[in-house]
């Protein structure tokens, strides 16, 4: 429940809540459902693997995680793939921004923010499915890019869930700041260069 709604509200961090949500067992033995989080259970006996189980599906936008089976188990695989190599995930993904911005012709500040009524590159590959939510993610927390994407009224309209979604994975995802800077600092000169 915590995950949830960490997820799907803006109100809740499960960080600063510790995970604490009110709710009883009886009302969980009410549910019809409650089997198929019987099942989640014994599948992933460690509350951090069944807690990454269900941050994985949120995280990548899939919010009935429960029901979807063998799709919610390929999407925890690949979170935790993606999480093990998030270097290489991070620097992948920079050049597949660089290669669209040389291939646009487009300039340093098109890449981050809005110019002209244009949504920036990183958001465009991002809801485009060509850069993953960890680079966004790990982006925003270097240089809080999302805070000015949320001025947009445009964008808080149409990609609410989506901005919510970046800024509520940020807490899960790992990384050593030292490996991954050098990366951003030379992604930076070269779409300075742009």
């Amino acid at each position: 429940m915590a995950i949830k709604l960490h997820f799907t509200r803006d109100s809740f961090n499960v960080f600063k809540n510790r995970g604490v949500v009110k709710g009883t067992r009886e009302a969980f033995y009410a549910r019809n459902d409650r089997y198929m989080f019987e099942r989640l259970a014994r599948k992933y006996p460690a509350d951090k693997d069944l807690i990454q189980f269900f941050v994985a599906n949120f995280a990548y936008g899939n919010e009935s995680a429960v029901y979807s089976g063998e799709e919610s188990d390929s999407t925890y695989l690949e979170w935790l793939k993606r999480k093990q190599s998030i270097t290489k995930v991070f620097t992948d993904d920079l050049n597949t921004v660089l290669m669209d911005a040389y291939k646009k012709k487009l300039k340093e500040d098109a890449i981050i923010n809005f110019t002209s009524n244009e949504y920036p590159t990183i958001l465009n590959l991002y809801l485009g499915k060509q850069i993953g939510i960890e680079t966004v993610s790990i982006l925003n927390s270097i240089n809080s890019m999302v805070t000015q994407w949320k001025d947009n009224d445009a964008v808080v309209l149409l990609w609410e869930n989506e901005i919510r979604r970046i800024e509520k994975v940020t807490g899960f995802i790992k990384y050593d700041s030292s490996r991954l800077m050098p990366i951003y600092q030379s992604f930076k000169e070269e779409i300075k260069e742009l």
